[in-house]
């Protein structure tokens, strides 16, 4: 009876007529089949009903195009797209939330989708498989990317009341997306630069606020995940940057930016060197800058001297690239090991509360604002409802 079940939602889904009149409905209740006692192996049956689906069609474009996550991503996007005067309310579309959420931790073959896919840029690469349907968004004309996403989160939440689970789950994202990138040589031609930035300037909020945050978090892990990402591009950069040219605008931000570098890194050596509580979180923070340090040490004084032999106050960018190409070779960096290494998701335990919850909530919504066109129809459910 379930695979029966499933194999209707799926017909349903994967065609255009039935999903525009029953698409919604049906993507509910396959978002409530999945999670039905879920961590008593219920909802395994579907989870593995969705992942031989997914491996059936995984090679078929027409499929991608129309079919089941197509349209999952189509109703997400959908819920985000308002008018001017209309207030957004992400609370009533829970439900879709929840599918695309289980769509995607069921499938193994999201994260090569999501690592190889840009939808404004091309790739250096061709990728194994087409890219799905990405949401629309008001931000903008295009849909953003991951990495476009992942920015915009960290841009827009430095706020007193820090968000410092979801800053944790976001950079965490980034890391298994360069992750993944290094180990197949996946070469996004993506504006890294933004992305640079939007670290940097995480890491002097975190500086700027480090007394008030320090009161609630322990902002040191946020800020070595931080500082490891930048190690991640300087140390297999070369692996997935698009372009040499990449590789020498990073060591052009960290430069340019070496003030916050070194701010971070007086702040970390100051509690390391104390018998506080954050002594061995700080710690680990300031090994972690040992190859940035060296990179702005190297560099600095053949910058200042380049400056001073051309009679130039102020260097422009291209010439500082110039000054950092011709010094490649006499830096020395220490080798770090487990940059490429991430702690697998797992949802059982840390997020099992939320999703029962969660579960609860869109049930409860459900049943409130289910239409019953005839009578017979609710006679029909409540007969069901008796059956064990």
């Amino acid at each position: 009876m379930i695979n029966s079940i499933f194999e209707a939602i799926l017909q349903i889904l994967s065609h255009p007529p039935s999903r525009r009149e029953h698409g919604y409905d049906a993507v509910v209740l396959l978002a409530l089949l999945v999670n039905y006692r879920k961590y008593e192996g219920m909802g395994l049956v579907i989870a593995q009903a969705l992942s031989e689906y997914n491996r059936q069609y995984k090679d078929k474009e027409e499929e991608h195009q129309s079919g089941f996550f197509s349209a999952l991503t189509s109703m997400v996007g959908s819920m985000f797209i308002a008018d001017a005067h209309e207030k957004i309310s992400v609370q009533t579309n829970e439900a879709i939330l929840l599918a695309l959420y289980e769509a995607v931790h069921l499938n193994r073959n999201f994260i090569t989708v999501l690592a190889q896919s840009h939808p404004e840029m091309g790739l250096v690469t061709t990728p194994v498989s087409p890219a799905p349907t990405t949401p629309a968004t008001p931000l903008g004309t295009t849909p953003p990317s991951s990495d476009d996403l992942m920015v915009e989160f960290i841009v827009t939440h430095m706020m007193k009341e820090f968000p410092m689970d979801l800053y944790v789950r976001c950079i965490q994202v980034v890391h298994k997306l360069l992750c993944y990138q290094k180990k197949c040589r996946v070469r996004l031609h993506y504006t890294w630069r933004e992305l640079w930035s939007a670290l940097i300037n995480l890491l002097k909020f975190l500086m700027s606020n480090e007394t008030v945050l320090l009161a609630k978090h322990n902002i040191f892990t946020l800020a070595l995940m931080i500082v490891n990402l930048f190690n991640m591009f300087i140390t297999y950069g070369d692996t997935f940057l698009p372009t040499p040219s990449s590789y020498d605008e990073l060591y052009y931000e960290i430069i340019r930016m070496h003030q916050s570098f070194d701010n971070l890194y007086s702040m970390v050596l100051r509690l390391s060197t104390n018998a506080g509580q954050w002594k061995e979180a700080a710690s680990k923070v300031t090994h972690a800058l040992v190859n940035i340090r060296a990179i702005i040490n190297h560099f600095n004084p053949k910058i200042e001297s380049y400056a001073a032999v051309n009679h130039i106050s102020q260097l422009s960018e291209e010439q500082v690239l110039e000054v950092v190409r011709a010094n490649y070779d006499t830096l020395t960096l220490k080798l770090q090991d487990g940059l490429d290494q991430y702690e697998r998701y797992s949802e059982q335990h840390k997020e099992a509360a939320f999703f029962k919850e969660l579960v609860r909530s869109i049930s409860t919504n459900v049943r409130r604002n289910l239409a019953f066109h005839t009578l017979s129809q609710e006679v029909l459910l409540k007969e069901f409802s008796t059956i064990s």
